[in-house]
This record gives C-alpha cells, sequence and structure tokens, in this order.
C-alpha cells in the first residue's frame, strides 16, 4: 500500500508544475492598474480543459465603476494586450498614451499547474499574503473535479489596503453545469492581516441595516427568501467611491453568479467607525 501510495506522489509530482510571477501595481488619476507577470509559464485553459487556452499573465484595469481582466502577451521583451493599448516593458514600466508609468512591485504570485488522464488543475495565487490559515483553505485541491480553477486577483489598493477576488471555477464531467464562486476580501498590506467589514462600519445600526434590505430590494427582491433577515458579510470590496458588498442568491436561483450592492461613501460616511 505505501509503494502504490509513493507512486503515486511520483507520479503526480510529475505532471505538476509551478511557475513564480511578479504583481506589479499601477496608480493614475482616474484608475488603477495592476498587472500579474509569469516569465515562463505556458498557455493554460480557460474555464474548459480542451479549448480557450490563454496567457497566465494578465492586467486588472480598475476605474471607478468596472474591473476588468485583460490577458498579456510577452512579444520581444515586451509585454502586450491583444489590441495593443497597454504595454509593460522589461523595467516593469507601464507605457500608456506616450507615457512611461513606474510600477510599485507588491509582491510574488504563484502559479500551479496539474494534469493527469483524469484532471486538470490550475492556481494563480498571490503568494504575498502572508496568513497561513487562508492560504491552506484557499489553495487546496479537491481531486473530485475534472476541472478546477483558482485566480486570485488584486482590485484596489488604497492605505495599504488591497482588495483582492478570487474565483474559483469547477466542474465534474456528470454535473448539469460548471459552479462559479466569487469572493471577495481586503487585506491590510501593513499589518499581514485581513479586514472585516464589522472592523470599519458599525454593522448593528438599524438605519445601516434598513438601507442594505432597501437596496436588495432594489436589485432584486426575489433573489432572496427573506431579505429582511439579512445582514452584512465579509464578502465585500473597497471601492473609490465606498464599499461593495456582495451576496450569493438562494440555490438554484435563475441568477447563480454573485449580487453585489454598491454604497457610496456619502451614504454611510455616519456609519464609519
Amino acid at each position: 500500500m505505501k509503494f502504490f501510495l509513493f507512486l503515486f506522489c511520483i507520479i503526480s509530482l510529475l505532471f505538476s508544475k509551478n511557475y513564480k510571477g511578479e504583481v506589479f501595481f499601477y496608480n493614475l488619476k482616474d484608475k488603477q492598474i495592476f498587472a500579474i507577470i509569469y516569465e515562463n509559464a505556458p498557455f493554460i485553459p480557460v474555464f474548459d480543459k480542451d479549448i480557450n487556452q490563454t496567457s497566465p499573465s494578465f492586467i486588472v484595469l480598475s476605474d471607478l465603476n468596472t474591473s476588468i481582466e485583460i490577458p498579456i502577451f510577452k512579444i520581444s521583451n515586451v509585454w502586450k494586450d491583444g489590441d495593443n493599448i497597454y504595454k509593460i516593458n522589461d523595467a516593469k514600466e507601464l507605457i500608456l498614451d506616450n507615457k512611461k508609468i513606474k510600477a510599485q512591485k507588491l509582491g510574488f504570485a504563484n502559479l500551479y499547474l496539474f494534469e493527469d488522464q483524469n484532471n486538470i488543475k490550475i492556481k494563480s495565487c498571490l503568494d504575498f499574503l502572508k496568513n497561513d490559515e487562508f492560504n491552506k483553505i484557499h489553495q487546496r485541491s479537491n481531486k473530485e473535479f475534472d476541472f478546477e480553477q483558482i485566480i486570485q486577483k488584486p482590485i484596489f489598493l488604497k492605505d495599504g489596503k488591497l482588495s483582492f477576488q478570487e474565483q474559483y471555477y469547477f466542474y465534474k464531467d456528470d454535473m448539469e453545469r460548471p459552479i462559479l464562486e466569487l469572493n471577495n476580501f481586503i487585506y491590510d498590506m501593513k499589518k499581514n492581516a485581513f479586514i472585516h467589514l464589522s472592523q470599519l462600519y458599525d454593522l448593528k445600526n438599524h438605519r445601516f441595516l434598513d438601507l442594505l434590505h432597501q437596496k436588495l430590494k432594489n436589485f432584486c427582491a426575489e433573489c432572496f427568501e427573506d431579505i429582511e433577515k439579512m445582514d452584512f458579510n465579509d464578502n465585500f470590496l473597497l471601492t473609490p467611491y465606498g464599499v461593495k458588498e456582495c451576496y450569493l442568491p438562494f440555490e438554484n436561483h435563475f441568477l447563480d453568479e454573485n449580487i453585489c450592492i454598491n454604497f457610496s461613501n456619502k451614504e454611510i460616511e455616519e456609519f464609519k467607525k
């Protein structure tokens, strides 16, 4: 038995590879740009085992209202997007509108690829999150799935507090449909600690709760079984204009993606701690 377990571990190692990457930050007047760059990593599948392969390196473009992920490709020592709008040179400077913008290096990233006859696992993780418990939970494999993908990407950075999103996508060949989970986190890079919404705002304030319930009703009243019992959670992002709080609708609802409610700084100023 021990021999077969040892043999399985050796075979798994042969089919798994790790690639180190770097995470850079560019702060512009009207937007923030993050770049996750893997120098020598191969193309990876996206949402499918066999098709739609793309570069594991990408930029995240965040402005006041949106956050967009754009793959980038290395061509003659310059990283470029498909439309040739965003370029990152060898010095990791962002070239945009004929201007060079210096990068702030946030830390390292790690790309883990595993493939055998039955399944594929892809994990692109932010390595500079120095929290063992989080890393243990959010970088683990589940051998039950035929395709599993974890992508962590930064969204917004202010005062040393990094908002980032974890995209967890998986399926088995006999499942009715794939599952996509989106989870949001705030990480204090100065203190190396995660931040809870309750540390920033008074979540027990009835006016704040009423505001939450009203926004949920306006967005999708039928998405929740009992909106009046809904409470705040830690699936949130800090944004340039305030806070984005996210929920999953009840099971088997026609919406299978996060429902996110935006609070402006002006709306919630009075609830700040």
